[in-house]
């Protein structure tokens, strides 16, 4: 008996109910769980949303929620209970409470004003998809006319760079590129890594016209880290010609 017991006592719990699974508080995989970390002053992402940063905005909001384990409250996964003897009710209004301010202090004051009276995660969510998103063929248009039109100037190469990397990912955003598993678009894909590259080469200034041309005659071209990295290393060179002409006139 006792080591049927025994035996009774190693096998797994099987719970038939699906809500006894939240309940456990204890699990850190529990969405209703709150750690104490969890401030309902704090902004999740850096930049504030805006009339013009929704689609960037919205990809980072979301890992920040899915990071803190509370995606569930705005992608209508966990929806509020009905009865309010539910056990999970109250935890339910706790950690909605939670993402609204998070969400609250993660926009604009505008914005922040306009939804003063929502209380609901999911409707601040399904609010802000339905007033901020818009075609994509205007903000398409903007950043491909950003991009015709950048060039260094007096910008050192990393924030020259760090410009055109930010355009490029927003328009990714916008307009990707299919994605395919089979493998026949890789040449569309590596014809986009070169035009990202010429793009880099023809926005810099003169003073890097002799290494841009060594690197247009290489056959295949480099990689755009490649590229940005030989070309920093011309840009230490050019500062340390002054730095060397100054030592040179002091002997």
């Amino acid at each position: 008996m006792a080591n049927a017991h025994k035996e009774n006592d190693s096998q797994p719990f099987n719970d038939t109910n699906p809500k006894n699974k939240y309940l456990n508080f204890s699990d850190p995989f529990n969405p209703f769980r709150i750690e104490n970390g969890d401030n309902p002053a704090a902004a999740l992402v850096f930049e504030l949303l805006t009339a013009d940063n929704y689609v960037s905005w919205s990809r980072a909001i979301s890992r920040a929620l899915r990071a803190k384990n509370k995606l569930a409250f705005v992608n209508d996964t966990l929806s509020k209970p009905t009865d309010i003897l539910d056990p999970l009710f109250e935890a339910w209004e706790r950690c909605n409470d939670l993402v609204v301010s998070w969400l609250q202090n993660s926009v604009s004051p505008s914005v922040k004003s306009s939804l003063a009276f929502v209380e609901d995660s999911r409707v601040w969510w399904l609010e802000l998809r339905d007033r901020f998103t818009h075609q994509n063929g205007p903000r398409i248009f903007q950043l491909k006319h950003d991009l015709a039109s950048l060039s260094q100037n007096q910008d050192n190469i990393s924030t020259y760079f760090r410009h055109l990397k930010a355009l490029w990912d927003e328009l990714a955003i916008y307009d990707p590129l299919p994605d395919c598993v089979c493998g026949k678009l890789k040449i569309l894909h590596d014809r986009y890594d070169r035009d990202c590259v010429i793009q880099f080469l023809m926005g810099l200034s003169d003073s890097y016209s002799n290494t841009r041309d060594q690197i247009m005659l290489l056959d295949p071209l480099p990689s755009l880290n490649r590229v940005f990295s030989m070309i920093q290393q011309q840009e230490r060179q050019h500062l340390m010609i002054p730095s060397i002409k100054s030592l040179t006139l002091w002997q």
